[in-house]
């Protein structure tokens, strides 16, 4: 028999509950077990105060001649008519009845020393000395019950407004274009595959943030804003004076993940010295244009919690991917309308070029696109690793500038984590 400390068995073998066979595997158990021995010397202990406790004292108890004279003395007073009648019982103490009461003490006594419930806290216990007691005694410190430290759950961190998918043209005949005005790097996931030797969370990537740590020179329609510049003295009022406020380049190439789409490329630039306000909005042609996807935003700003970014500093440039989905073999694919400071500049139409060869940038820039879609597990049934060597072969050639040739380095380095 396999009994552990607390088992009920041996409180039944204690009082004689148990038949001959299993008390002989309780005292075999117990012989073998020091704790099981402790145990039962503790419940002997326990048994035999209750026992003295309840057990009735010989000087309660009434002689045969102290009984007879009660039983006459009450005869004579019943025959008197003086006795108040009442229901009797027999008040003899039954021997009998010590067993079962000691039994019954025991249990309760046991239950309540073992499973008698302890207080915890997350906290150091302490016990607050009594009012009633004088100033000059001191309070014994109590036991503190010590728990695993609560570990706090890290602050979550405000992502930027990521991707949500392809949009219909018809739902969404807008997009507000984010202009990005900060320094992008690529030291994070650099440390991150080069150092530590994985792949980063997927749910870190910005592709956007990769995108713009390369500077490009698109190759297509190209508009620049100017604004009236004012003279340096009042009198001087020479008329037709402008001055340059920003730069909007496109250019658009077959999509390389998806070849009947095509990818159109925003580059929007400010000028040397002064800071400016940019909107950029692009307008589908819902005629031609099926879907379109923004790589790396959300396809609306209400989804990021925030107005869609505006501030376009100088010397500064943004990079924007949008993947369209056409829904004829010919046509235009929309409009990019814009105004910096709040005047209007040349619209700029987005046309498929099929014909045209993309420049070296706009090739990079959709191979710096289709990594970082694979990095988060994006559209992953169209990129995989073997499209991403391939894009990387065709781009690779001696003249490629330095920086851009240690991009493909770390492409290559990221296919064999």
């Amino acid at each position: 028999m396999k009994l552990h400390p607390e088992d009920p068995r041996l409180t039944a073998y204690l009082l004689g509950e148990l038949g001959p066979e299993d008390s002989a595997a309780v005292e075999l158990a117990v012989a073998a077990d020091p704790a099981l021995q402790a145990a039962l010397r503790e419940t002997e202990g326990v048994r035999d105060i209750l026992a003295n406790t309840f057990a009735p004292a010989a000087a309660d108890q009434l002689l045969a001649s102290q009984r007879a004279t009660v039983m006459q003395a009450a005869r004579q007073t019943d025959l008197s008519g003086k006795t108040v009648p009442f229901t009797t019982h027999d008040r003899t103490w039954k021997p009998w009845l010590i067993p079962l009461a000691a039994a019954a003490a025991v249990t309760v006594g046991v239950f309540a020393i073992r499973y008698s419930p302890v207080k915890k806290s997350s906290t150091v216990t302490t016990v607050a000395p009594s009012r009633e007691k004088p100033a000059t005694q001191s309070t014994p410190p109590a036991v503190a019950v010590k728990e695993a430290p609560v570990v706090p759950a890290p602050e979550k961190e405000i992502p930027l407004p990521h991707s949500t998918g392809a949009v219909a043209a018809a739902e969404s005949p807008s997009l507000d274009l984010p202009v990005l005005s900060r320094n992008q790097d690529l030291s994070g996931l650099i440390q991150t595959i080069r150092t530590e030797r994985k792949l980063p969370a997927r749910d870190r990537v910005r592709l956007e943030e990769i995108l713009n740590s390369f500077s490009y020179r698109l190759n297509g329609v190209t508009a620049i804003a100017r604004a009236p510049k004012p003279t340096w003295h009042p009198d001087n009022r020479q008329e037709g004076l402008t001055a340059h406020t920003a730069t909007l380049a496109t250019e658009t190439l077959p999509c390389p993940w998806k070849p009947s789409a095509t990818l159109l490329l925003v580059s929007i630039r400010g000028n040397a010295t002064d800071d400016a306000d940019a909107k950029v909005v692009f307008h589908p042609n819902q005629k031609t244009v099926f879907r379109y996807h923004l790589l790396g935003f959300t396809a609306s700003s209400e989804s990021s919690g925030g107005k869609t970014p505006t501030k376009l500093a100088a010397k500064s440039a943004t990079t924007l991917a949008i993947e369209i989905e056409p829904s004829t073999a010919t046509g235009d694919l929309g409009s990019i309308g814009w105004t910096v400071n709040g005047e209007p500049a040349t619209t700029v139409s987005i046309a498929r070029s099929g014909d045209n060869e993309p420049s070296d940038d706009a090739r990079f820039a959709a191979l710096v696109c289709a990594y970082s879609q694979w990095l988060a597990g994006e559209q992953s049934s169209m990129i995989d690793g073997d499209l991403l060597s391939a894009f990387s072969r065709e781009i690779t050639s001696t003249s490629l500038p330095a920086d851009r040739a240690d991009f493909l380095k770390l492409i290559e380095e990221s296919l064999h984590l």
